[in-house]
């Protein structure tokens, strides 16, 4: 699982696997306290919406809505969150 290297100022968080994704603009407080090294899971969310993604802190189990920057597709494995629910 991919872990967090940095959040700039600008909202784009930066994972170990090499993926950049720019954080919903109104989700940016939620994230003020995570930590470097702290493992994100990236999940698709529900089709049409302007943030496609979910990143998910793991040990304290807060998301918030991210897209890809411009050009990039995520190169680290995609869950649905319908599938997701269902194992549980």
């Amino acid at each position: 699982m991919p872990k967090l290297v940095f959040i700039s100022d600008e909202g784009v968080a930066e994972l170990s696997d090499g993926t950049h994704w720019c954080i919903a603009y109104d989700q940016l407080p939620n994230i003020q306290h995570w930590l470097k090294g702290a493992e994100i899971s990236v999940t698709l969310q529900l089709r049409g919406s302007l943030w496609p993604y979910a990143l998910t802190h793991q040990q304290m189990g807060q998301a918030v809505s991210a897209s890809t920057r411009s050009g990039q597709a995520p190169r680290c494995a995609l869950t649905n969150p319908l599938r997701a629910r269902a194992r549980h």
